[in-house]
């Protein structure tokens, strides 16, 4: 490759600004993750500061319709290729 002393210059100086630190960019890193988590925490406090031992007792009722709304949008049983799968090796 035959490049020429001012395209080498320009090259590298590229190259160089792009290893460079970005402040910008990582001042702001994280921040996303973090508002999603606190938007999703039903309880903060019981969060920051959990029980010492699982809860014993749990409504039933609650417990069997959160299974059927998780169970409902798994795909049931498997769909059957309409047309056979042919591999050829080669040339006829």
């Amino acid at each position: 490759m035959n490049l020429s002393k001012p395209s080498t210059v320009v090259f590298a100086s590229v190259a160089i600004a792009g290893c460079a630190d970005t402040p910008i960019a990582d001042a702001d890193y994280g921040s996303s993750y973090k508002q999603m988590l606190q938007a999703q925490t039903f309880d903060p406090v019981t969060a920051s500061n959990p029980a010492e031992f699982a809860p014993e007792m749990a409504d039933a009722a609650r417990l069997e319709n959160a299974l059927e709304v998780y169970r409902k949008d798994v795909a049931q049983g498997s769909t059957e290729v309409k047309q056979p799968i042919i591999f050829e090796v080669g040339s006829n």
